[in-house]
């Protein structure tokens, strides 16, 4: 298992769930990869939260609560809840790059992605490249 977890991010996440994503089948591929590797995973309750914000109508709601609820307890991964310190520190990034579009769930992302010393990101997202990660979609 290599030392460093990989964030995952919401994007990635809704490519892997839903077929008709465009990135769907690199979003298999990478998971796929990363299983045989044996790779670990950090994310965060916010990007659950955005998960399941986004499948809230529609067809896929049910099993994106069932993929949440499995990540919670798998093995290899880490879901990082946001508390007060947490979010603290998140609302100073954003804070302090208001030339850039990032959100709030970015900007607590990439604060776990440093506490983690995590340098790549499942995510199709420009803005963690911007941040100067390794974005691994596209």
């Amino acid at each position: 298992m290599s030392d460093l977890p990989i964030f995952v991010d919401t994007g990635y996440l809704v490519a892997l769930l839903n077929a008709r994503d465009g990135l769907h089948e690199q979003a298999v591929a990478l998971a796929r990869a990363w299983e045989k590797k044996k790779r670990s995973f950090v994310t965060t309750d916010a990007v659950l939260i955005e998960l399941a914000n986004f499948f809230a109508k529609g067809s896929i709601r049910a099993p994106a609560l069932a993929a949440i609820q499995k990540l919670r307890s798998a093995s290899g991964w880490i879901v990082q809840g946001v508390d007060g310190p947490l979010l603290a520190r998140a609302e100073k990034r954003y804070g302090r790059h208001d030339d850039k579009a990032w959100s709030m769930t970015d900007c607590i992302s990439m604060e776990v992605m440093a506490d983690f010393d995590s340098r790549e990101a499942a995510t199709p997202d420009a803005h963690f490249a911007q941040a100067g990660f390794r974005v691994l979609m596209r």
